[in-house]
């Protein structure tokens, strides 16, 4: 079977809370605590991911809804959700011979169906990450887009991705990856033609996004290939933890081996090496970026410099720089672009420290002292004589 391209780790909710939030995590009540019902919150409010529920025939969530068909392998109506709003993306999606292998799940914020040679996984986020990976055999899949949508275009290249689109529709704008295989439009249908251990990712930037300069920004760095992964952490007040990963880059793996309140460590592991993004984003609570706290990222020990135009490191032309930089994303959360000139074996450490607050030196201390003494003296010399 072939594994999913992403997950989200989701340990131990509580049965005092909201028994809907429990069943979109995937959870029961007999096994759950309060962490993790505060952590989807938590992740909820900052914009980073939320739980799907899935009836057997509809996956939705707070950003993302759909239904799946597990006997054709078909995504029908797939909709960017904003409390009220909701927004048409995608009219089907259809795997030219899928056969299921397992029934479809929802793991926290993913959900998975997994058919014979080719997975499909969907995120609950506000992009609508959408990701399809095939492993012994090539898939057609069939994308059909709405009537309205337009400047449907399409570029190949010589390396990884090997094929990418953009799309329109109104004011949202998407964009669709491609590792080895072709694309090719018909009107508003794009046919997408996977190799055998190929991946192909879908996402998008709905029209009543927030932050919507920087989520673009993302967008264009996914579409041109420099955005090499990203993961979503949030720290439990049990000491474990929620996330939501999405690698992109064939050659490499990542994983979170801590993550804590005020600190995370990420192993990155790539083959061959060559540059690339990296996205990571906390919710504010985990990583606190504010001005009592300073955001340090080291690589192996070795301090990562921090940027201030993370625009720049996002729409920067492809290439080694010779050194790491990391940049902070304005967003609700805590969000981090970080540049690795080599994707190669490396342990990333992520720490928010608090700033020492500012006060007086022991020497201004003691001259305040001594101030104060002679003011008190001099007061007292005053009173006295007054009274004779």
């Amino acid at each position: 079977m072939l594994l999913p391209a992403a997950m989200l780790v989701v340990v131990h909710v509580s049965a005092t809370h909201a028994p809907t939030l429990l069943a979109r995590a995937g959870l029961s009540a007999e096994d759950v605590d309060l962490p993790s019902v505060d952590a989807l919150q938590r992740s909820q409010a900052s914009n980073l991911f939320a739980p799907f529920y899935w009836n057997g025939q509809t996956a939705s969530g707070p950003f993302v809804t759909f239904d799946f068909s597990a006997g054709t392998g078909s995504v029908v109506g797939l909709f960017a959700v904003n409390g009220s709003q909701t927004e048409l993306l995608v009219d089907t999606i259809r795997i030219n011979g899928f056969s299921l292998v397992s029934p479809p799940v929802v793991s926290g914020s993913t959900f998975i169906a997994n058919g014979n040679a080719v997975s499909f996984v969907a995120h609950d986020e506000p992009s609508a990450l959408l990701q399809f990976v095939t492993s012994t055999e090539p898939r057609t899949i069939e994308i059909a887009f709405p009537e309205t949508t337009s400047n449907l275009e399409v570029s190949h290249a010589t390396t990884w991705p090997h094929a990418s689109l953009s799309f329109t529709t109104g004011n949202t704008t998407g964009r669709i990856i491609l590792g080895r295989g072709t694309l090719a439009v018909n009107g508003t249908t794009v046919i997408a033609q996977l190799e055998s251990y190929d991946s192909m990712a879908f996402r998008a930037v709905p029209s009543f996004i927030e932050d919507r300069a920087e989520r673009t920004a993302i967008l264009d760095a996914f579409a041109s290939g420099r955005l090499a992964a990203e993961y979503d952490l949030v720290a439990m007040t049990n000491g474990n933890w929620l996330e939501s990963a999405a690698q992109y880059n064939p050659g490499l793996s990542m994983s979170s081996d801590v993550v804590g309140f005020n600190q995370a460590t990420l192993t990155l592991n790539a083959a061959p090496t060559q540059d690339g993004l990296i996205l990571i984003a906390f919710d504010p609570r985990t990583m606190p970026a504010d001005a009592a706290h300073q955001i340090v990222i080291t690589d192996e020990g070795v301090p990562i410099p921090e940027t201030a135009n993370p625009l720049a490191a996002l729409y920067a032309t492809p290439g080694p720089s010779g050194q790491a930089s990391f940049s902070q994303l304005s967003m609700n959360a805590t969000v981090l672009v970080v540049y690795m000139p080599t994707l190669t074996t490396s342990s990333l450490q992520i720490q928010s420290v608090p700033l020492a607050r500012a006060g007086p030196d022991v020497a201004t201390e003691f001259a305040m002292v001594a101030a104060v003494f002679v003011v008190s003296m001099a007061a007292a010399v005053m009173f006295r004589s007054r009274r004779e």
